[in-house]
């Protein structure tokens, strides 16, 4: 039992440092600037919250039931994907700080190596919109289970726990 609250209590704070992610100014200003789908990031933080509001519940049932065991291990792995993307974003970024920094720095006219590079950017960009609708769309089916799952926000339902 103790093991299951300590790895619902790891998701948990997972969840967390994965909203503080997606409200990142920075994540939000490279949507922007990009004019990548900054709604994406919205719908997964709100599907992220709704997830969120049944993890210590479905923590303490997946000790009797495997359903909610093998959907807690599916909702892990979304979530570490979701991770993963944020992190990709999070390196593109430095990349770009990076490469602008050295551009300032340089009195060389941009050369095939930038024009590179801006292409490369481009072809990221289009990658991450359509991964992170696939890690929404994985994340919103989670979310539904929860229902059938019977998973309850703070573990209450109408009559209680």
């Amino acid at each position: 039992m103790a093991g299951a609250l300590v790895g619902g209590a790891f998701l948990s704070a997972f969840l967390q440092v994965a909203f503080d992610r997606l409200a990142s100014p920075k994540i939000l200003d490279y949507f922007q600037e990009r004019k990548l789908n900054a709604s994406l990031l919205k719908k997964l933080q709100i599907t992220l919250i709704s997830i969120n509001a049944v993890i210590d519940d479905a923590e303490e049932k997946q000790i009797r039931n495997p359903n909610v065991k093998r959907w807690v291990d599916e909702l892990k792995e979304a979530v570490f994907a979701a991770e993963d993307l944020l992190d990709e974003i999070e390196t593109e970024i430095s990349i770009q700080e990076l490469e602008a920094e050295l551009h300032a720095t340089s009195s060389k006219v941009p050369n095939l190596s930038t024009a590179m590079a801006s292409a490369s950017v481009n072809l990221f960009d289009k990658e991450i919109e359509s991964r992170i609708e696939k890690v929404l769309g994985d994340l919103k089916h989670l979310a539904k289970q929860k229902d059938v799952l019977g998973l309850m926000k703070d573990g209450f339902g109408v009559g209680g726990k």
